[in-house]
């Protein structure tokens, strides 16, 4: 072989492990030219420094942004052991798949391709003719009959988590006899949440899915479940192209989102976060990446996220991303719809998508609580009267469950990126509510 080949060869790896020219070029403004004050931005320093000193957390990365510019991007505590947590980590977003699933859908509303009124079953054919499981009075011979849908899940209901679907871990925040049954169909079915990836295509899992009953008649329960998991099929269908390959080159490409993907390159692996468990009290331990981790019905595979090929496309849960790269598709979404020159979407459609309610008298209760409601394809906050403030009215902003969170306040033209990778889920609201307090009150104009 020529020798400046093999050693260009021998250097490649080097090359390819190196953050890319987007992420290592980060602009960082002062606070105060964007309006935010550096000295209590500060806060936000000694916030995350507390709870990774405590070892609550392994580390994390915090983004706050204003008026178009970064003013705080910061990387504190370890992404792995030994391994420090750097601003172009790449992290499990999971559930924070879905606003980008919601904005595939939206591209193809906007080319006439589909209507948010249309039947899933006009491109679905399995969700035609569903039923409804419902209890039975008490002493009735049978615990559950099966009623025919009063309409069909329109596209809408599945943005909107209105549909009837469920997801298998949450029958303790939606205690419900007829939801529980629903939940054994699925476990019996081998319908997954997504988080540990089975090995088939998304689309056999849906079409199973489809035959399965709803446990509420679509549009009258808002239920965070399997939705997404239908959209990112119904994109594969409408468009004709894989799941992964649309969002690539419709969304990720075009907003130079250069480590976002479905399927991590192997060349990237070493900059992805390990998983941390932490009991919040001190005791933190990195989780395993050759083991799911199981709880009741919840089964997270960390795992999963080091297979650089698959087929499993999950459109609640399958996206790896960096705070800088999702910072890129939530500022495209508070322009408008575009973003350095270039419209992925237009303004009356993101306009519609975070609309304080298309739920109804419905509350989004998994996450928030009263007072917020849901948008298509993440939770808006209706009112300020309530323990979890994200800021003004219209603040639009969802979650992962390895502990990741975004929000955007269109009134304040604010972004609040946090990435971190620890379980369990529930312990880390408080942290999250205090980063989002912090970068609120860190508003000087």
């Amino acid at each position: 072989m020529n020798p400046a080949i093999l050693w260009l060869a021998m250097l490649l790896p080097l090359f390819c492990s190196l953050p890319s020219a987007t992420a290592a070029d980060y602009q960082v403004v002062k606070p105060e030219s964007v309006g935010l004050s550096a000295g209590r931005l500060k806060n936000m320093d000694h916030l995350i420094d507390n709870y990774v000193e405590q070892k609550k957390i392994g580390g994390a990365v915090v983004l706050v942004a204003r008026k178009g510019k970064i003013a705080y991007f910061k990387a504190t505590g370890l992404a792995d052991v030994g391994k420090p947590m750097q601003r172009d980590t790449i992290f499990r977003v999971v559930s924070m798949t879905k606003p980008v699933t919601s904005t595939a859908i939206m591209i193809l509303y906007e080319e006439g391709k589909l209507l948010l009124s249309d039947p899933v079953a006009k491109y679905i054919p399995e969700f035609r003719n569903q039923k409804v499981l419902v209890a039975n009075p008490p002493g009735s011979e049978f615990p559950y009959r099966l009623v025919p849908v009063k309409r069909e899940v329109q596209i809408r209901d599945l943005l909107t988590h209105t549909s009837g679907l469920v997801y298998l871990f949450l029958n303790d925040v939606y205690p419900n006899p007829a939801r529980n049954m629903v939940v054994q169909m699925y476990k019996e079915a081998g319908i997954t949440d997504g988080f540990c990836r089975p090995d088939e295509e998304i689309g056999d899992m849906v079409k199973r899915l489809a035959g399965l009953p709803l446990y509420a008649q679509p549009g009258e329960v808002w239920d965070y479940g399997l939705n997404s998991d239908v959209l990112g099929y119904l994109v594969e269908v409408v468009s004709g192209m894989k799941f992964d390959r649309f969002v690539e080159e419709r969304i990720f490409k075009p907003l130079k989102m250069t480590d976002s993907y479905f399927y991590l390159p192997q060349q990237k692996l070493p900059r992805l976060a390990a998983v941390w468990k932490s009991d919040w009290k001190g005791g933190l331990v990195r989780a395993s990446d050759e083991k799911p981790i199981v709880t009741g019905d919840l089964c997270l595979n960390p795992g999963d996220a080091r297979a650089s090929s698959g087929k499993y496309l999950s459109g609640g849960a399958s996206m790896l991303s960096t705070a800088y790269d999702y910072y890129r598709f939530t500022q495209m979404l508070l322009n408008g719809g575009e973003l350095d020159g270039v419209r992925l979407l237009s303004r009356k459609t993101v306009e519609l998508m975070t609309a304080t309610n298309h739920i109804g008298k419905h509350d989004a209760v998994f996450l928030h609580g009263h007072g917020w409601k849901f948008g298509l394809g993440f939770a808006i906050q209706a009112d300020r009267g309530h323990s979890v403030d994200s800021g003004d009215v219209g603040t639009y902003e969802w979650a992962g469950i390895y502990s990741t969170r975004f929000s955007v306040d269109p009134k304040e033209q604010k972004i609040t990126i946090f990435m971190s990778q620890t379980n369990p889920f529930g312990l880390h609201f408080e942290l999250w509510d205090k980063v989002l307090v912090l970068s609120a009150s860190a508003i000087a104009d």
